[in-house]
């Protein structure tokens, strides 16, 4: 029993240590990166914060308030979220000029992609 619990405690310090590495790595990999992004909130805890508020509003009745609540807090154009934990930071377009560039590129500057089915 006692080799058991000295393998486990291995185990759990080995995989806590990748995921510390993996974290570090993937975090240096986004500083440091010359993109004009929008304003908004990114990263983990985020992700959850988002998710709550959207949700919240939503079973209030009024989702659009979601929406609302961000382009007065970041800019009235366009802002990023991280909704549902997609995995990816989503920008949302608010107003004419933003869905005026979204149509007109082409996709020459946005990447369309759908999330995996459930």
């Amino acid at each position: 029993m006692d080799l058991f619990c000295t393998c486990v405690l291995y185990l759990s310090i080995f995989y806590v240590s990748l995921c510390l590495v993996y974290l570090v790595r993937k975090r240096k990999s986004g500083h440091g990166t010359d993109l004009n992004l929008p304003p908004g909130k990114m990263g983990y805890w985020p992700i959850i914060r988002e998710t709550l508020d959207f949700v919240m509003t939503s079973r209030g009745g009024t989702p659009e308030k979601f929406v609302r609540d961000r382009t007065s807090m970041y800019s009235p154009e366009v802002f990023r979220t991280s909704l549902l934990g997609v995995g990816n930071d989503v920008a949302v377009f608010c107003g004419a000029s933003g869905n005026k560039f979204l149509f007109s590129s082409e996709n020459k500057y946005i990447t369309s992609w759908w999330p995996r089915s459930m």
